[in-house]
Protein backbone atom coordinates (compact mmCIF):
# COMPACT_ATOMS: atom_id res chain seq x y z
CA UNK A 1 0.00 0.00 0.00
CA UNK A 2 1.34 3.41 -0.96
CA UNK A 3 1.72 6.03 1.77
CA UNK A 4 -0.92 8.24 0.17
CA UNK A 5 -3.43 5.39 0.52
CA UNK A 6 -2.95 5.06 4.30
CA UNK A 7 -5.87 7.34 5.06
CA UNK A 8 -7.45 5.82 8.18
CA UNK A 9 -6.61 7.28 11.60
CA UNK A 10 -9.88 6.55 13.44
CA UNK A 11 -11.30 3.05 13.97
CA UNK A 12 -14.85 3.06 12.61
CA UNK A 13 -15.43 -0.69 12.93
CA UNK A 14 -17.54 -0.37 16.08
CA UNK A 15 -19.74 2.48 14.86
CA UNK A 16 -23.43 1.74 14.38
CA UNK A 17 -25.92 3.37 12.07
CA UNK A 18 -28.02 6.12 13.62
CA UNK A 19 -31.50 4.79 14.30
CA UNK A 20 -34.08 5.68 11.64
CA UNK A 21 -31.76 8.21 9.98
CA UNK A 22 -33.07 7.31 6.52
CA UNK A 23 -36.48 8.75 7.49
CA UNK A 24 -34.82 12.15 7.93
CA UNK A 25 -32.64 12.18 4.83
CA UNK A 26 -34.99 14.00 2.48
CA UNK A 27 -35.58 17.63 1.53
CA UNK A 28 -39.07 17.89 2.99
CA UNK A 29 -38.06 16.67 6.44
CA UNK A 30 -34.97 18.85 6.62
CA UNK A 31 -36.81 21.97 5.42
CA UNK A 32 -39.41 21.42 8.13
CA UNK A 33 -36.76 20.81 10.79
CA UNK A 34 -35.00 24.08 9.88
CA UNK A 35 -38.15 26.16 9.45
CA UNK A 36 -37.92 27.73 12.92
CA UNK A 37 -34.17 28.41 12.82
CA UNK A 38 -34.35 32.09 11.90
CA UNK A 39 -31.01 32.58 13.66
CA UNK A 40 -29.30 30.78 10.77
CA UNK A 41 -30.56 33.20 8.13
CA UNK A 42 -32.05 32.26 4.77
CA UNK A 43 -31.33 28.64 3.84
CA UNK A 44 -32.42 26.90 0.64
CA UNK A 45 -32.24 23.09 0.69
CA UNK A 46 -31.41 22.01 -2.85
CA UNK A 47 -30.74 18.31 -2.50
CA UNK A 48 -30.64 15.56 0.13
CA UNK A 49 -29.53 12.09 -0.91
CA UNK A 50 -28.16 8.88 0.55
CA UNK A 51 -25.20 7.18 -1.15
CA UNK A 52 -24.65 3.54 -0.23
CA UNK A 53 -22.52 2.06 -3.04
CA UNK A 54 -19.26 3.59 -1.78
CA UNK A 55 -18.71 5.61 -4.97
CA UNK A 56 -18.91 9.36 -5.53
CA UNK A 57 -18.34 11.15 -8.85
CA UNK A 58 -17.39 14.80 -8.45
CA UNK A 59 -19.03 15.62 -11.77
CA UNK A 60 -22.37 14.33 -12.99
CA UNK A 61 -23.46 12.95 -16.33
CA UNK A 62 -21.62 10.77 -18.83
CA UNK A 63 -18.83 13.26 -19.59
CA UNK A 64 -18.64 14.28 -15.95
CA UNK A 65 -17.85 10.75 -14.92
CA UNK A 66 -15.04 10.69 -17.44
CA UNK A 67 -13.60 14.14 -16.70
CA UNK A 68 -14.29 14.33 -12.96
CA UNK A 69 -12.79 12.52 -9.99
CA UNK A 70 -14.10 9.21 -8.68
CA UNK A 71 -13.95 8.55 -4.95
CA UNK A 72 -14.30 4.93 -3.87
CA UNK A 73 -14.46 3.00 -0.60
CA UNK A 74 -16.76 5.54 1.04
CA UNK A 75 -19.05 4.42 3.87
CA UNK A 76 -22.84 4.84 3.43
CA UNK A 77 -23.54 8.54 3.89
CA UNK A 78 -26.04 11.34 3.44
CA UNK A 79 -25.16 14.29 1.22
CA UNK A 80 -26.90 17.62 1.81
CA UNK A 81 -26.53 20.45 -0.67
CA UNK A 82 -27.87 23.84 0.38
CA UNK A 83 -27.49 27.55 -0.24
CA UNK A 84 -27.14 30.16 2.47
CA UNK A 85 -27.70 33.85 1.77
CA UNK A 86 -25.04 36.38 2.72
CA UNK A 87 -25.95 39.88 1.56
CA UNK A 88 -26.93 39.65 -2.12
CA UNK A 89 -25.16 36.33 -2.65
CA UNK A 90 -25.67 32.67 -1.86
CA UNK A 91 -22.79 30.57 -0.57
CA UNK A 92 -23.11 26.90 -1.52
CA UNK A 93 -22.60 24.44 1.33
CA UNK A 94 -22.10 20.68 0.95
CA UNK A 95 -22.38 18.39 3.98
CA UNK A 96 -21.51 14.72 4.11
CA UNK A 97 -22.46 12.76 7.20
CA UNK A 98 -21.97 8.99 7.56
CA UNK A 99 -24.99 6.96 8.53
CA UNK A 100 -22.75 5.46 11.23
CA UNK A 101 -21.28 8.61 12.78
CA UNK A 102 -18.40 8.98 15.26
CA UNK A 103 -19.88 12.10 16.89
CA UNK A 104 -17.24 14.46 15.51
CA UNK A 105 -17.42 17.32 13.05
CA UNK A 106 -14.85 18.31 10.41
CA UNK A 107 -14.59 21.65 8.63
CA UNK A 108 -12.45 21.54 5.49
CA UNK A 109 -10.66 24.47 3.89
CA UNK A 110 -9.58 25.60 0.45
CA UNK A 111 -6.55 27.35 -0.99
CA UNK A 112 -5.56 30.66 -2.55
CA UNK A 113 -8.62 32.85 -3.02
CA UNK A 114 -10.94 29.84 -2.79
CA UNK A 115 -12.12 28.49 0.54
CA UNK A 116 -13.78 25.27 -0.59
CA UNK A 117 -16.80 23.97 -2.46
CA UNK A 118 -17.50 21.20 -4.94
CA UNK A 119 -14.21 21.69 -6.80
CA UNK A 120 -12.32 20.86 -3.59
CA UNK A 121 -13.82 17.38 -3.29
CA UNK A 122 -10.77 15.30 -4.18
CA UNK A 123 -9.45 11.78 -3.72
CA UNK A 124 -8.20 11.26 -0.13
CA UNK A 125 -4.41 11.44 0.16
CA UNK A 126 -2.36 10.90 3.32
CA UNK A 127 0.62 12.76 1.83
CA UNK A 128 -1.21 16.04 1.16
CA UNK A 129 -1.93 18.18 4.21
CA UNK A 130 -5.37 19.72 4.48
CA UNK A 131 -8.07 17.11 4.95
CA UNK A 132 -10.70 16.58 2.31
CA UNK A 133 -14.34 15.52 2.40
CA UNK A 134 -13.60 11.89 1.57
CA UNK A 135 -10.79 11.50 4.08
CA UNK A 136 -12.85 12.91 6.96
CA UNK A 137 -15.91 10.86 5.99
CA UNK A 138 -13.93 7.61 5.83
CA UNK A 139 -12.80 8.25 9.39
CA UNK A 140 -16.37 8.62 10.62
CA UNK A 141 -16.66 12.42 10.67
CA UNK A 142 -19.55 14.55 9.54
CA UNK A 143 -17.77 16.95 7.18
CA UNK A 144 -18.53 20.20 5.38
CA UNK A 145 -17.19 22.34 2.56
CA UNK A 146 -18.49 25.56 1.02
CA UNK A 147 -17.65 28.09 -1.61
CA UNK A 148 -17.73 31.78 -0.73
CA UNK A 149 -19.42 32.73 -4.03
CA UNK A 150 -16.29 34.73 -4.87
CA UNK A 151 -14.39 32.37 -7.13
CA UNK A 152 -15.18 29.59 -9.61
CA UNK A 153 -12.18 27.90 -11.15
CA UNK A 154 -10.07 30.62 -12.79
CA UNK A 155 -12.92 33.16 -12.57
CA UNK A 156 -12.69 35.66 -9.72
CA UNK A 157 -15.90 37.52 -8.89
CA UNK A 158 -14.60 39.70 -6.06
CA UNK A 159 -14.91 42.87 -8.16
CA UNK A 160 -18.27 44.13 -9.40
CA UNK A 161 -18.17 43.70 -13.22
CA UNK A 162 -19.34 47.20 -14.15
CA UNK A 163 -17.98 49.48 -11.43
CA UNK A 164 -15.01 47.29 -10.42
CA UNK A 165 -15.84 48.05 -6.80
CA UNK A 166 -14.95 45.40 -4.25
CA UNK A 167 -17.94 43.30 -3.33
CA UNK A 168 -17.59 43.40 0.44
CA UNK A 169 -20.06 40.57 1.02
CA UNK A 170 -17.90 38.28 -1.09
CA UNK A 171 -14.74 39.57 0.54
CA UNK A 172 -16.14 38.94 4.02
CA UNK A 173 -17.24 35.47 2.95
CA UNK A 174 -13.71 34.67 1.79
CA UNK A 175 -12.06 36.36 4.77
CA UNK A 176 -13.79 34.28 7.47
CA UNK A 177 -17.59 34.40 7.37
CA UNK A 178 -18.28 31.40 5.13
CA UNK A 179 -15.96 29.23 7.23
CA UNK A 180 -18.02 30.13 10.30
CA UNK A 181 -21.36 29.77 8.51
CA UNK A 182 -20.68 26.34 7.07
CA UNK A 183 -19.45 25.15 10.46
CA UNK A 184 -22.51 26.36 12.37
CA UNK A 185 -25.03 25.23 9.75
CA UNK A 186 -23.18 21.96 9.20
CA UNK A 187 -23.31 21.17 12.90
CA UNK A 188 -27.03 22.00 13.13
CA UNK A 189 -27.91 19.76 10.17
CA UNK A 190 -25.70 16.97 11.48
CA UNK A 191 -27.37 17.08 14.90
CA UNK A 192 -30.84 17.12 13.35
CA UNK A 193 -30.11 14.09 11.17
CA UNK A 194 -28.47 12.08 13.95
CA UNK A 195 -30.60 13.39 16.82
CA UNK A 196 -27.57 13.88 19.07
CA UNK A 197 -24.99 16.63 19.63
CA UNK A 198 -21.54 17.04 18.12
CA UNK A 199 -18.96 15.96 20.71
CA UNK A 200 -15.83 17.48 19.16
CA UNK A 201 -15.23 19.83 16.25
CA UNK A 202 -12.06 20.19 14.16
CA UNK A 203 -10.72 22.29 11.28
CA UNK A 204 -7.69 21.61 9.11
CA UNK A 205 -6.33 23.32 6.02
CA UNK A 206 -3.09 24.17 4.26
CA UNK A 207 -1.73 27.25 2.46
CA UNK A 208 -4.74 29.53 1.86
CA UNK A 209 -6.63 26.92 3.87
CA UNK A 210 -4.08 27.38 6.63
CA UNK A 211 -4.90 31.10 6.65
CA UNK A 212 -8.56 30.12 6.73
CA UNK A 213 -7.92 27.89 9.74
CA UNK A 214 -6.03 30.60 11.62
CA UNK A 215 -8.69 33.20 10.83
CA UNK A 216 -11.38 30.87 12.17
CA UNK A 217 -9.54 30.34 15.45
CA UNK A 218 -8.83 34.06 15.84
CA UNK A 219 -12.36 35.25 14.99
CA UNK A 220 -14.64 32.41 16.12
CA UNK A 221 -12.79 30.60 18.93
CA UNK A 222 -15.99 28.85 20.02
CA UNK A 223 -16.36 26.97 16.72
CA UNK A 224 -13.57 24.42 17.18
CA UNK A 225 -11.96 22.21 19.80
CA UNK A 226 -8.93 21.48 17.62
CA UNK A 227 -7.33 23.25 14.67
CA UNK A 228 -4.38 22.35 12.45
CA UNK A 229 -2.97 25.00 10.10
CA UNK A 230 -0.38 23.80 7.59
CA UNK A 231 1.96 26.28 5.85
CA UNK A 232 -0.56 29.01 6.69
CA UNK A 233 -0.82 32.00 4.36
CA UNK A 234 -0.96 34.44 7.26
CA UNK A 235 0.24 38.01 6.71
CA UNK A 236 -1.66 37.65 3.42
CA UNK A 237 -1.72 41.39 2.53
CA UNK A 238 2.07 41.48 2.99
CA UNK A 239 3.71 38.31 1.73
CA UNK A 240 1.64 38.14 -1.46
CA UNK A 241 3.53 41.29 -2.50
CA UNK A 242 6.83 39.41 -2.21
CA UNK A 243 7.09 38.75 -5.92
CA UNK A 244 6.17 42.38 -6.58
CA UNK A 245 9.07 43.50 -4.38
CA UNK A 246 11.41 41.37 -6.50
CA UNK A 247 10.19 42.64 -9.86
CA UNK A 248 9.97 46.24 -8.59
CA UNK A 249 13.62 46.12 -7.46
CA UNK A 250 14.63 44.91 -10.91
CA UNK A 251 12.64 47.74 -12.47
CA UNK A 252 14.16 50.24 -10.07
CA UNK A 253 17.71 49.13 -10.81
CA UNK A 254 17.11 48.71 -14.54
CA UNK A 255 18.46 45.19 -14.41
CA UNK A 256 16.90 41.72 -14.58
CA UNK A 257 18.44 38.98 -12.49
CA UNK A 258 18.09 36.16 -15.02
CA UNK A 259 17.00 32.70 -13.87
CA UNK A 260 20.39 31.13 -14.61
CA UNK A 261 22.11 33.55 -12.22
CA UNK A 262 19.37 33.16 -9.63
CA UNK A 263 19.94 29.40 -9.83
CA UNK A 264 23.69 29.97 -9.42
CA UNK A 265 23.14 31.91 -6.17
CA UNK A 266 20.72 29.25 -4.91
CA UNK A 267 23.20 26.43 -5.55
CA UNK A 268 26.05 28.34 -3.88
CA UNK A 269 23.93 28.81 -0.75
CA UNK A 270 23.37 25.05 -0.60
CA UNK A 271 27.10 24.44 -1.07
CA UNK A 272 27.78 26.56 2.02
CA UNK A 273 25.46 24.25 3.97
CA UNK A 274 27.49 21.24 2.83
CA UNK A 275 25.63 20.33 -0.35
CA UNK A 276 22.02 19.54 -1.17
CA UNK A 277 21.62 16.67 1.30
CA UNK A 278 22.93 18.70 4.23
CA UNK A 279 20.95 21.76 3.19
CA UNK A 280 17.65 19.90 3.15
CA UNK A 281 18.27 18.54 6.64
CA UNK A 282 19.20 21.95 8.02
CA UNK A 283 17.04 23.82 10.52
CA UNK A 284 18.83 27.19 10.62
CA UNK A 285 19.18 29.72 7.82
CA UNK A 286 22.41 29.67 5.79
CA UNK A 287 24.61 32.76 6.15
CA UNK A 288 25.07 33.88 2.58
CA UNK A 289 26.61 36.98 1.01
CA UNK A 290 25.80 37.43 -2.71
CA UNK A 291 28.61 40.01 -3.16
CA UNK A 292 31.16 37.24 -2.48
CA UNK A 293 30.37 35.87 -5.95
CA UNK A 294 30.82 38.98 -8.05
CA UNK A 295 33.04 38.02 -10.99
CA UNK A 296 32.08 34.32 -10.95
CA UNK A 297 31.14 32.74 -14.26
CA UNK A 298 27.65 31.35 -14.91
CA UNK A 299 25.88 29.93 -17.95
CA UNK A 300 24.59 33.44 -18.62
CA UNK A 301 27.74 35.42 -18.06
CA UNK A 302 29.62 36.83 -15.09
CA UNK A 303 27.91 37.73 -11.80
CA UNK A 304 27.86 41.53 -11.64
CA UNK A 305 27.42 43.92 -8.75
CA UNK A 306 23.88 44.59 -9.94
CA UNK A 307 23.16 40.85 -9.81
CA UNK A 308 24.52 40.70 -6.27
CA UNK A 309 22.55 43.79 -5.24
CA UNK A 310 19.23 42.38 -6.45
CA UNK A 311 19.92 39.02 -4.82
CA UNK A 312 20.67 40.88 -1.58
CA UNK A 313 17.44 42.86 -1.97
CA UNK A 314 15.47 39.63 -2.31
CA UNK A 315 17.07 37.68 0.52
CA UNK A 316 16.85 40.63 2.90
CA UNK A 317 13.07 40.79 2.51
CA UNK A 318 10.95 43.75 1.53
CA UNK A 319 12.03 46.99 3.21
CA UNK A 320 10.45 50.40 3.68
CA UNK A 321 12.00 53.63 2.46
CA UNK A 322 14.14 53.83 5.61
CA UNK A 323 15.51 50.32 5.22
CA UNK A 324 13.34 48.67 7.89
CA UNK A 325 12.08 45.22 6.93
CA UNK A 326 8.39 45.07 6.09
CA UNK A 327 8.17 41.28 5.83
CA UNK A 328 10.53 38.32 5.31
CA UNK A 329 10.96 36.55 2.00
CA UNK A 330 12.74 33.31 1.20
CA UNK A 331 15.87 31.85 2.72
CA UNK A 332 19.11 31.40 0.77
CA UNK A 333 18.95 28.08 -1.06
CA UNK A 334 15.16 27.90 -1.48
CA UNK A 335 13.99 27.85 -5.09
CA UNK A 336 11.08 30.29 -4.98
CA UNK A 337 10.74 30.78 -8.76
CA UNK A 338 10.07 28.76 -11.91
CA UNK A 339 10.59 29.22 -15.64
CA UNK A 340 7.46 28.99 -17.77
CA UNK A 341 5.36 27.67 -14.87
CA UNK A 342 3.34 30.37 -13.03
CA UNK A 343 4.10 29.04 -9.57
CA UNK A 344 6.33 30.58 -6.92
CA UNK A 345 6.74 34.09 -5.59
CA UNK A 346 7.58 34.95 -9.19
CA UNK A 347 8.28 33.12 -12.42
CA UNK A 348 10.00 33.85 -15.72
CA UNK A 349 8.18 33.74 -19.07
CA UNK A 350 9.34 30.82 -21.17
CA UNK A 351 10.67 32.68 -24.22
CA UNK A 352 11.66 36.19 -23.12
CA UNK A 353 12.45 35.18 -19.53
CA UNK A 354 10.60 38.23 -18.22
CA UNK A 355 9.89 38.15 -14.45
CA UNK A 356 6.17 37.83 -13.67
CA UNK A 357 4.04 37.46 -10.56
CA UNK A 358 2.42 34.37 -9.07
CA UNK A 359 -1.17 34.17 -10.33
CA UNK A 360 -2.64 34.40 -6.79
CA UNK A 361 -0.64 37.58 -6.19
CA UNK A 362 -1.93 39.08 -9.43
CA UNK A 363 -5.55 38.23 -8.58
CA UNK A 364 -5.21 39.67 -5.10
CA UNK A 365 -3.52 42.89 -6.26
CA UNK A 366 -6.46 43.44 -8.61
CA UNK A 367 -8.67 43.49 -5.50
CA UNK A 368 -6.36 46.20 -4.16
CA UNK A 369 -6.42 48.37 -7.28
CA UNK A 370 -9.95 47.61 -8.46
CA UNK A 371 -8.66 46.88 -11.95
CA UNK A 372 -9.61 43.32 -13.03
CA UNK A 373 -7.15 43.27 -15.93
CA UNK A 374 -4.16 45.09 -14.47
CA UNK A 375 -0.67 43.65 -14.78
CA UNK A 376 2.07 44.51 -12.31
CA UNK A 377 5.39 43.39 -13.77
CA UNK A 378 6.42 46.93 -14.76
CA UNK A 379 5.68 48.51 -11.36
CA UNK A 380 8.69 50.35 -9.91
CA UNK A 381 9.66 50.80 -6.26
CA UNK A 382 7.36 53.80 -5.70
CA UNK A 383 4.53 51.76 -7.14
CA UNK A 384 5.36 48.92 -4.78
CA UNK A 385 5.14 51.20 -1.75
CA UNK A 386 1.80 52.59 -2.89
CA UNK A 387 0.37 49.10 -3.36
CA UNK A 388 1.83 47.87 -0.08
CA UNK A 389 0.22 50.76 1.81
CA UNK A 390 -3.12 50.17 0.09
CA UNK A 391 -2.97 46.42 0.67
CA UNK A 392 -2.05 46.51 4.34
CA UNK A 393 -4.53 49.29 5.07
CA UNK A 394 -7.56 48.17 3.12
CA UNK A 395 -7.19 44.46 3.89
CA UNK A 396 -5.63 44.59 7.34
CA UNK A 397 -8.45 42.43 8.72
CA UNK A 398 -7.33 39.55 6.46
CA UNK A 399 -3.81 39.48 7.92
CA UNK A 400 -4.45 36.43 10.11
CA UNK A 401 -1.80 37.60 12.57
CA UNK A 402 -3.90 38.12 15.72
CA UNK A 403 -2.02 36.53 18.64
CA UNK A 404 -4.69 37.28 21.26
CA UNK A 405 -6.11 33.76 21.52
CA UNK A 406 -7.22 33.92 25.15
CA UNK A 407 -10.80 32.80 24.43
CA UNK A 408 -9.67 29.81 22.37
CA UNK A 409 -7.22 28.90 25.13
CA UNK A 410 -9.79 29.39 27.90
CA UNK A 411 -12.19 27.03 26.16
CA UNK A 412 -9.52 24.34 26.01
CA UNK A 413 -8.86 24.65 22.28
CA UNK A 414 -5.73 23.09 20.80
CA UNK A 415 -3.79 24.50 17.85
CA UNK A 416 -1.19 22.76 15.70
CA UNK A 417 0.83 24.61 13.06
CA UNK A 418 3.38 23.11 10.66
CA UNK A 419 5.50 24.64 7.94
CA UNK A 420 8.11 23.24 5.55
CA UNK A 421 11.39 25.15 5.79
CA UNK A 422 11.85 24.67 2.02
CA UNK A 423 8.40 26.07 1.17
CA UNK A 424 8.75 27.91 -2.20
CA UNK A 425 5.40 29.75 -1.99
CA UNK A 426 4.94 31.00 1.58
CA UNK A 427 8.09 32.08 3.49
CA UNK A 428 8.56 29.96 6.61
CA UNK A 429 9.90 32.91 8.59
CA UNK A 430 6.46 34.52 8.59
CA UNK A 431 5.12 31.54 10.55
CA UNK A 432 8.17 31.60 12.85
CA UNK A 433 7.58 35.29 13.52
CA UNK A 434 3.92 34.66 14.33
CA UNK A 435 4.84 31.89 16.77
CA UNK A 436 7.31 34.18 18.55
CA UNK A 437 4.66 36.91 18.88
CA UNK A 438 2.13 34.34 20.08
CA UNK A 439 4.47 33.34 22.88
CA UNK A 440 4.97 36.98 23.80
CA UNK A 441 1.23 37.67 23.85
CA UNK A 442 -0.02 34.52 25.54
CA UNK A 443 3.06 33.61 27.55
CA UNK A 444 5.31 30.66 26.77
CA UNK A 445 3.92 28.53 29.61
CA UNK A 446 0.35 28.99 28.36
CA UNK A 447 1.44 28.26 24.82
CA UNK A 448 2.83 24.94 25.98
CA UNK A 449 -0.73 24.06 26.99
CA UNK A 450 -2.42 24.73 23.67
CA UNK A 451 -0.02 25.37 20.75
CA UNK A 452 2.48 23.19 18.90
CA UNK A 453 4.65 24.31 15.98
CA UNK A 454 6.37 21.79 13.70
CA UNK A 455 9.06 23.04 11.30
CA UNK A 456 10.13 20.39 8.81
CA UNK A 457 13.57 20.67 7.14
CA UNK A 458 13.56 20.12 3.38
CA UNK A 459 9.78 19.90 3.36
CA UNK A 460 7.97 22.05 0.80
CA UNK A 461 4.44 23.38 0.41
CA UNK A 462 1.81 21.23 2.07
CA UNK A 463 2.77 17.78 0.82
CA UNK A 464 5.28 14.97 1.39
CA UNK A 465 7.05 14.91 -1.98
CA UNK A 466 9.59 17.73 -1.80
CA UNK A 467 13.19 17.44 -0.55
CA UNK A 468 12.54 16.36 3.03
CA UNK A 469 9.92 14.45 5.02
CA UNK A 470 6.66 16.19 5.92
CA UNK A 471 3.91 15.38 8.38
CA UNK A 472 1.24 13.03 7.06
CA UNK A 473 -2.46 13.77 7.38
CA UNK A 474 -3.07 10.79 9.63
CA UNK A 475 -0.15 11.42 11.98
CA UNK A 476 -1.21 15.04 12.44
CA UNK A 477 -4.93 14.45 12.87
CA UNK A 478 -4.52 11.55 15.28
CA UNK A 479 -2.13 13.65 17.38
CA UNK A 480 -4.57 16.57 17.43
CA UNK A 481 -7.50 14.33 18.40
CA UNK A 482 -5.51 12.67 21.20
CA UNK A 483 -4.57 16.10 22.51
CA UNK A 484 -8.15 17.40 22.46
CA UNK A 485 -9.93 14.28 23.66
CA UNK A 486 -7.38 12.51 25.86
CA UNK A 487 -5.15 15.36 27.01
CA UNK A 488 -2.09 13.75 25.40
CA UNK A 489 0.06 16.61 24.12
CA UNK A 490 1.71 15.78 20.78
CA UNK A 491 5.44 15.21 20.74
CA UNK A 492 7.48 13.72 17.89
CA UNK A 493 5.24 12.99 14.90
CA UNK A 494 5.78 10.71 11.94
CA UNK A 495 6.92 12.43 8.75
CA UNK A 496 7.56 10.82 5.38
CA UNK A 497 8.93 11.66 1.98
CA UNK A 498 7.58 10.04 -1.16
CA UNK A 499 8.32 10.34 -4.86
CA UNK A 500 6.22 12.91 -6.68
CA UNK A 501 3.94 11.24 -9.19
CA UNK A 502 4.43 7.59 -8.29
CA UNK A 503 4.08 8.08 -4.53
CA UNK A 504 6.87 5.54 -3.90
CA UNK A 505 8.27 5.63 -0.37
CA UNK A 506 11.68 7.33 0.02
CA UNK A 507 12.27 8.01 3.71
CA UNK A 508 10.67 8.40 7.11
CA UNK A 509 11.59 10.27 10.30
CA UNK A 510 10.13 11.80 13.46
CA UNK A 511 9.64 15.56 13.76
CA UNK A 512 9.57 17.10 17.24
CA UNK A 513 7.69 20.31 18.06
CA UNK A 514 9.69 23.52 18.27
CA UNK A 515 11.00 24.38 21.71
CA UNK A 516 14.01 26.64 21.16
CA UNK A 517 13.06 28.84 18.22
CA UNK A 518 16.66 30.07 17.84
CA UNK A 519 17.61 26.67 16.39
CA UNK A 520 15.57 27.55 13.32
CA UNK A 521 16.78 31.12 12.72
Amino acid sequence: MLEREKIIFFDTSNLTKTKEIEARTNCAWLRSALSDRDDLGEIVIDEVSVITDGIYHTKKGFLGKILGKKLTGLPPFCEVKLRHKTGDFYEKIILWTPLAWNGRFATTAGGGTGIGGASYITIPDNTTRGWTMGLALMNGFSVVTADAANVDGIHDYMLEPDTHELRYDLYENWRVRTTHNMTIIGKVVTELLHQRPVKYSYINGGSGGGRQTMMAVQNYPEDFDGAWASCPAIYWPKFLLGGLWMTAMMQERGHVLVPEKLKFFTEKAREIAGGDEAFYKRKAMVEFQPYDYVGHETKKGVITEKDAQIMTDILGGAKDRDGKRLFPLFRPGVQFWQVGIPIGAMYYSLIKKKPKLFVVSTNYLRWVTGNPKQKFEDIDLNGFYELYEASTTRFADAMGDNTELSEFYRRGGKLMIDHGINDPLIPVDGTIGYFQKLRETMGQENCEDFVRLYLTPGDGHGNCWDKGPGLTMCSGMKALMDWVEKGQAPEALRAVRVAKGTGAFIEETKISPVNDISEYQ
